[in-house]
């Protein structure tokens, strides 16, 4: 079953309907014939912070290097955001050069363990994610428009919260992306993926089989306790950390990709 938040926009009506579903649709179709629910993850990535992620072949990792490059050209761009470090990325391996849509990217938080209670209040989460989803907006104003997040949702089975987001980009167009927070014992690892509005309805049933299949260590693995937060203004510190994520994140081609065109991905 795919997440609720592809399925709809907040406030979606009319047209934006008929194009959600035109777009599982297609999805479905790709899930059937090929990487259905990680059928094709063929490739593992442990990592040293206690989970393994697993990849179709046609992945390679985006080196760190590029990765901190990305960060800091980001933050000179939007000096006002809180500055955002990746721990990983993969994208194609056809890709000519780093952050080709589609990508990934991983971000490990240790903030701290999310109190199972705060999960329950999903509408006050996505109130604490569209704050935070404005605040970086503000700050990229010059490059970005139309930015807004999809339906959130909670999987307390997986223990996985969903959400989507879908920005124009100024003289590119337009990029969906599928988030992924898994929660563990000391935070969450959030996996971003994005793509470019017209090929994100074939990458779907990709994202969601390397969200759903990235194996936490059991020590880190997040454990239901039942108790009770003592915020109350559940998720503002978290879930607005997630949205302004959300947002970078579908930048990176255009902050890092585009500048070094000429370059080799080997570079």
């Amino acid at each position: 079953m795919l997440p609720r938040n592809i399925r709809h926009d907040r406030g979606g009506k009319g047209e934006r309907t008929v194009k959600t579903v035109a777009i599982l649709i297609v999805a479905l179709g790709f899930c059937f014939q090929s990487h259905c629910f990680g059928a094709g993850l063929t490739q593992s990535f442990k990592t040293t912070d206690g989970f393994t992620v697993h990849l179709p072949a046609d992945w390679k990792p985006i080196p760190r290097h590029v990765l901190d490059a990305y960060s800091g050209a980001m933050a000179k761009m939007a000096p006002k955001a809180e500055k955002q470090t990746f721990n990983f990325g993969f994208q194609l391996t056809a890709a000519q050069k780093w952050f080709d849509y589609p990508y990934i990217l991983v971000q490990v938080n240790r903030t701290g363990r999310v109190p199972e209670e705060q999960l329950a209040s999903l509408g006050r989460i996505e109130q604490a994610m569209d704050k935070g989803l404005e605040k970086t907006r503000e700050s990229l104003s010059a490059i970005v428009e139309n930015a807004r997040l999809g339906k959130t949702s909670y999987e307390p089975s997986s223990h996985i919260l969903w959400t989507g987001i879908a920005l124009e980009v100024k003289g590119f167009g337009k990029v969906r992306g599928l988030i992924g927070s898994l929660l563990t014992e000391n935070g969450f690892i959030q996996i971003s993926c994005h793509a470019r509005d017209q090929d994100f309805a074939g990458y779907l049933p990709v994202f969601e089989a390397i969200v759903r299949k990235t194996e936490i260590d059991p020590e880190l693995a997040y454990q239901p306790r039942g108790e009770v937060s003592d915020q109350t203004d559940a998720g503002a510190g978290w879930t607005g950390t997630l949205a302004a994520v959300a947002l970078i994140v579908g930048l990176s081609a255009l902050v890092y990709g585009f500048r070094r065109r000429k370059k080799s991905p080997d570079s």
